[in-house]
């Protein structure tokens, strides 16, 4: 199969070669060959997607690995990628090095304390073309972990995708809100870090509790 996929600087004409049971119903090879056209074109109308994967090699990796006839779960994983670059652009980060850097006597392991921080959970981060970035808002002006950091980490639970923490700072939450008006308006967790007792409330109830 070839398809087009294009950013908006280039366009590559894409291969993909897929290995298939002999004796699959032609039916299913149909079905297979529909949706993996369709995620192609999800592809090319997404924005952002190719600057995430690095490659048309990588996305058709991805769209070999991931699509099902219907293209649905492709369009999920696009959706995905698309919050995680809206996050990322929106926020300020640092990377264990910046950290390093900031405090007042660095340690010469430049992983320190970041990663020492991380794994008591005191701070999260996230992983972002190959590199740990750790949200600005977690720390105090001398880059010190806030406290109320790990309360709410602790509120919110294990977790898989950190990804899905930082979507949870980053947007307007159920459960904060502030009156603008004569109306409740759903606050952010990261802008409501000195609201201790409504943030970690929050984070118990973090199931569906923010606007994406």
């Amino acid at each position: 199969m070839s398809a087009l996929l294009q950013d908006d600087e280039e366009t590559e004409v894409v291969n993909l070669a897929v290995k298939l049971p002999r004796d699959l119903p032609f039916g299913t090879v149909q079905s297979l060959e529909e949706g993996m056209a369709r995620a192609v074109e999800i592809l090319a109308e997404s924005n952002g997607f190719l600057e995430l994967y690095g490659s048309a090699d990588n996305v058709a990796r991805v769209v070999v690995s991931q699509v099902r006839p219907g293209g649905m779960l492709l369009e999920d994983r696009i959706a995905q990628m698309e919050t995680i670059k809206r996050v990322f652009e929106q926020t300020d980060w640092l990377t264990a090095e910046d950290i390093n850097l900031l405090q007042p006597n660095p340690a010469p392991k430049k992983s320190l304390p970041a990663s020492d921080w991380k794994r008591r959970g005191r701070v999260f981060s996230v992983s972002y073309k190959d590199r740990d970035y750790y949200p600005r808002y977690q720390f105090d002006a001398m880059y010190q972990p806030l406290p109320v950091i790990k309360d709410i980490l602790d509120a919110y639970g294990e977790y898989a995708d950190p990804w899905s923490v930082a979507a949870w700072f980053h947007f307007p939450n159920g459960w904060i809100a502030k009156v603008v008006g004569d109306e409740a308006v759903p606050v952010a967790p990261k802008d409501a870090l000195n609201r201790k007792s409504d943030v970690i409330e929050a984070a118990r109830n973090r199931e569906g509790s923010y606007v994406a």
